[in-house]
């Protein structure tokens, strides 16, 4: 990766996230740097990612080759009116990569905040980015070059994996990836629960579940079979897993899952238009 200039607009759990990623597989910790207003916070962040901060916005943003923006999409709708945020845009260049993982915040409503910007790439990210296990979703401007859409790449191949999408994808990707993990998390709840109803201790139900999810997935990402071939190779006529695979079509599961995904797409394109 080159050398490259990064600002953080927000530094909590996601934007942490990457930049302990960033820390950790490239030589360049030494440009990373975040803005936070208030002091306390700022020094406490500073010292815990052992980062540079910067307590204001002033002419020296030009200076930065790129800006990722990772603060909550409500605190961005505060900036045109917040007295820290609000000139931002004055020292915006159309040098500079603009990068957000802000969910339900499209490429043009961050256009209109910064006029000056050309080169905008929206991704959306999700949890697992804090373990390095991430699936990221980007999706560029026409006016990104190769050269900045590699270096995003890179970026977020820090955190995990990377796939590269058109920016109308992304309430679909936000109510499937973004939204997942805690549907994820659901279900390992209710594992647990399951094995503890039939006798199991909590903590033993838990590490059982655990496994059986992690399991799972690494077979079906290291496997030339589908999901579908997966499944049925472990259902054996008349046993037992085939008796809950029927309960769970019985209460809905499937189109409960389905529902889910897309109530959380759905939020997320009220989330653009709010």
């Amino acid at each position: 990766m080159k050398e490259n200039k990064i600002l953080f607009i927000g530094a909590g759990n996601m934007g942490s996230a990457i930049i302990k990623g960033l820390k950790q597989k490239t030589d360049f910790e030494n440009n990373i740097y975040f803005y936070e207003p208030t002091e306390d916070i700022r020094n406490e962040i500073s010292a815990k990612l052992n980062i540079k901060a910067i307590s204001e916005i002033n002419k020296e943003i030009a200076e930065f080759d790129t800006i990722i923006f990772a603060v909550k999409p409500q605190v961005f709708r505060n900036f045109p009116t917040d007295k820290n945020m609000a000139n931002l845009a004055n020292f915006i260049t159309e040098k500079q990569l603009i990068l957000s993982i802000m969910a339900g915040i499209s490429i043009s409503t961050i256009n209109n905040f910064l006029t000056n910007a050309k080169k905008i790439v929206r991704i959306m990210p999700n949890t697992p980015a804090l373990i390095g296990e991430a699936i990221s979703v980007l999706a560029p401007s026409p006016d990104v070059l190769p050269d900045d859409l590699n270096l995003t790449k890179e970026i977020f191949e820090c955190i995990g994996q990377v796939e590269i999408l058109s920016e109308n994808a992304m309430d679909s990707v936000t109510g499937l990836s973004g939204s997942g993990p805690a549907f994820v998390m659901m279900f390992i709840e209710a594992l647990t629960q399951g094995g503890v109803l039939c006798g199991l201790t909590k903590k033993t139900a838990e590490k059982l579940a655990i496994q059986t999810v992690l399991g799972s997935a690494k077979m079906a990402l290291e496997t030339d079979s589908s999901v579908e071939e997966l499944r049925h190779a472990v259902t054996s006529p008349g046993g037992t897993t085939i008796a809950g695979v029927a309960a769970l079509e019985e209460n809905n599961f499937r189109n409960s899952v389905i529902k889910a995904v897309r109530a959380a797409c759905i939020r997320s394109e009220e989330l653009g238009k709010s």
